[in-house]
């Protein structure tokens, strides 16, 4: 069911007796905008550790406790053109309690309280709590270039959107804008993001439906507002030439990634061929890039490729030695050409897309996975039932494929070399 809580406040409830658990997530959106990546950040670490009431970090796991366990979140993420403030609570359902438990009403409570009243000292946020997180999240930035994959990922996303620094930019900032933040502005921000954005509340699991719309309708930030409008699909600006970037490191593995540009978005009529495409090229075990680059020729420690529907964009990664680059860089290529063939076996085409129905099938197990897949529809304008999507992928044929794989055209490339030194 869909409830109106305010105007640009919307409410859905997916009811279902199949868990035990109950989840409520609150999206708080806005277009993505790179100078407020950092501050949002920042601001999610504040209101999931304290508040007014749970001043320290202890008191909110108290308070959790108390409520059975009950598990509690705020991040960040982006949905193509849309920067995303997620609080999200997980919580048993009542007829699993002690008799007149009320614990929907007490979640409610407990989510009011952290969002509203956060652990503040007159127009900004407590200036001891705030330096910690500020601290903490600057420790966790000036780390990330220890993890060689996830760096290589973020070097190759700002290749790619090279001229674009709201989606070439690492959705939660750099060091040096975590350190520019001042505890007023920050507070100040907090305001904008609860007065300006849109709100999407969803909730998922076997729930009276009238004691959740009335509890978010007692929240006194939850008015009426007039959010911006956007397309949520990422087009990126036409580049002259391939983007490249080299970084030298101390180590024995080095990381190859590569991107490519495919402009095939969510709910486009070639969005399962392009699915069904990924899969076979280097998304899953069986694939080519894993077949003929790892197992058969041993030039990789990993390869694997992903695509990304609401950028339109699909990438590869794989960990080498550096002597192996250049070859290894001609064996993608040459497994891309296989696909734009079709020189895979029938075998592994029905394989793939049965390990597709398979997972598609096991997310109906996750409340998660269900309320997330009921989000990205909502937003994305773009609805199929169970049955749908599985005719959808077993309709997909070599020739669609094919031309899903003629259109990606190679546009930035990232090289994290190692020279075997440590």
């Amino acid at each position: 069911m869909k409830y109106e809580i305010a105007k640009g406040i919307g409410l859905t409830t997916i009811p279902t007796t199949k868990f035990k658990n109950s989840k409520i997530i609150i999206n708080f959106t806005f277009r993505a905008h790179h100078e407020n990546y950092a501050k949002l950040a920042l601001l999610a670490e504040l209101l999931e550790n304290c508040s007014a009431k749970y001043d320290s970090e202890l008191l909110v796991s108290r308070q959790l406790s108390k409520m059975y366990g009950a598990s509690f979140g705020v991040t960040v993420l982006r949905y193509g053109n849309q920067h995303t403030l997620q609080v999200s609570i997980t919580f048993p359902n009542d007829k699993y309690l002690p008799p007149k438990s009320e614990l929907t009403s007490e979640i409610l409570d407990f989510l009011r309280e952290m969002i509203e009243d956060p652990f503040v000292d007159g127009d900004q946020f407590n200036l001891a709590y705030f330096r910690i997180h500020q601290n903490n999240m600057v420790n966790y930035l000036d780390s990330i270039q220890d993890n060689k994959g996830f760096f290589s990922t973020l070097q190759l996303q700002k290749l790619y959107y090279s001229n674009d620094q709201d989606h070439g930019s690492f959705l939660m900032g750099t060091p040096k804008e975590t350190k520019a933040i001042t505890s007023p502005k920050l507070y100040e921000f907090y305001g904008q993001v609860l007065s300006q954005s849109k709100i999407s509340i969803l909730v998922g699991g076997d729930l009276d439906e009238n004691v959740v719309v009335n509890g978010f309708k007692k929240f006194r930030s939850f008015v009426d507002r007039t959010p911006d409008t956007f397309d949520l699909k990422v087009v990126p600006d036409n580049v002259e030439k391939v983007q490249r970037g080299t970084k030298n490191i101390a180590g024995s593995q080095s990381v190859l990634s590569i991107a490519y540009r495919l402009p095939i978005y969510f709910g486009d009529a070639q969005y399962f061929p392009a699915v069904i495409f990924n899969q076979l090229f280097g998304g899953s075990s069986r694939s080519l890039l894993f077949t003929n680059v790892r197992e058969k020729n041993s030039m990789a420690y990993d390869i694997h490729s992903s695509y990304n529907s609401l950028v339109g964009m699909a990438s590869v990664q794989a960990g080498i030695d550096y002597k192996n680059e250049e070859r290894v860089t001609e064996m993608v290529a040459e497994q891309l050409k296989q696909m734009i063939d079709g020189h895979y076996s029938d075998e592994l085409l029905e394989g793939v897309k049965q390990a597709l129905i398979n997972q598609h099938r096991s997310e109906a197990d996750h409340l998660s996975a269900l309320i997330e897949k009921q989000y990205v529809q909502q937003i994305m304008g773009f609805s199929l039932s169970d049955a749908d999507w599985e005719s959808q992928v077993e309709a997909v044929n070599r020739e669609q494929i094919s031309e899903v794989a003629k259109q990606m055209s190679l546009r930035a490339v990232y090289q994290l070399n190692s020279r075997g030194q440590s």
